[in-house]
């Protein structure tokens, strides 16, 4: 596939899922290859007084009546995701996707055990689909806040998986944070499971410590302020033990154990 660029799509959906969370779903004029879950997109409205494009990740793909759709799932923080947020059904919008490298599927005989902060479960939610039809998923360890901040548990749980939660006011699943349901985890069966991380920085950095210290593979999705999407920009490195990487072009998706942890922030 040659590099992406960018193409003019259109609002076909959006809903407001909870109190700053929303679901936009983008209709696109042709395909756009192959997505491999974990990838992200950069979304631009013209004219609208946002100049750079936001980074996003994409939260769920298809077709419908062949034609191909992105769907993305983010939270109000600021003006770019304000913006995204109050767009009508029609609205056109500019969309350079797919970029950046996925999660990768377990070895062989492996199960996979998936860990979602908040609103870490956007990238998540499709490779949690593909990770069902291949029957190789253990369990999903979903952690928020507060049980609105678990915006995608009802259709988590009707997919039919494993799903153990944890919310740091207690009002849904365990009270506390993600982390210490990932401590719980059975000893049994840990040298054939890989893990899959996204959310907090903090958080991701526990499990990268709790997967070096049960050598267990792990996977987490990073995330950067991005102003150009292909790696021209290098304003989003991260510095890892083989020197800086470009986390647009490079990850979003890395081995847990390349990254330098001290470097990040918290």
């Amino acid at each position: 596939m040659g590099n992406p660029f960018y193409l003019k799509g259109e609002i076909k959906e959006r809903k407001k899922v909870a109190s700053f969370y929303h679901r936009l779903r983008i209709s696109l004029p042709y395909p756009i290859g192959p997505i491999t879950p974990g990838q992200f997109a950069m979304l631009k409205v013209e004219g609208a007084g946002v100049i750079l494009p936001r980074p996003f990740a994409i939260h769920n793909f298809g077709e419908e009546k062949k034609v191909p759709w992105l769907e993305f799932l983010f939270k109000v923080v600021g003006k770019g995701t304000g913006l995204l947020a109050g767009l009508s059904v029609g609205s056109p919008i500019m969309v350079l996707a797919p970029l950046g490298k996925g999660f990768p599927d377990p070895p062989p005989g492996y199960k996979a055990l998936l860990i979602a902060g908040g609103i870490g479960i956007a990238p998540l939610f499709s490779f949690i689909m593909r990770l069902k039809a291949s029957r190789s998923l253990h369990c999903l360890l979903y952690g928020a806040k507060t049980q609105d901040d678990l915006i995608c548990l009802s259709e988590l749980l009707n997919l039919e998986i494993t799903v153990k939660t944890a919310t740091e006011d207690g009002s849904v699943g365990r009270k506390g944070i993600v982390t210490e349901l990932l401590r719980e985890e059975s000893d049994h069966g840990r040298d054939r499971t890989v893990i899959y991380a996204c959310g907090p920085e903090p958080m991701l950095k526990e499990v990268a410590g709790f997967a070096a210290k049960n050598k267990m593979l792990c996977w987490i999705s990073l995330e950067r302020r991005m102003a150009c999407g292909v790696g021209a920009c290098l304003g989003c490195v991260v510095k890892t033990k083989y020197g800086y990487k470009r986390v647009c072009n490079d990850g979003p998706i890395f081995e847990a154990q390349q990254i330098v942890w001290e470097r990040c922030p918290t």
